[in-house]
């Protein structure tokens, strides 16, 4: 089953949804999305293009997800 990361970010009033990961990239399970998502998303946050902008929250999809162009 393809687990989808998803991590909705602010900038200012500015807000999007972004795809962290997913299962077939990191073999991330359901119960490890959800226990373990505020840790990886804040790894991937520091280490990535947006390092200056906010998490608002997150959710964790089954199945392949498209963002929303404004969260």
């Amino acid at each position: 089953m393809l687990i989808t990361l998803v991590a909705i970010l602010c900038n200012g009033a500015l807000c999007l949804e972004k795809v962290v990961t997913n299962s077939e990239q990191s073999g991330i399970t359901m119960s490890a999305c959800e226990t373990n998502a505020q840790t990886g998303i804040a790894d991937w946050l520091s280490h990535g293009p947006y390092s200056q902008w906010k998490l608002k929250g997150y959710k964790c999809v089954i199945g392949p997800y498209t963002p929303k162009r404004a969260a």
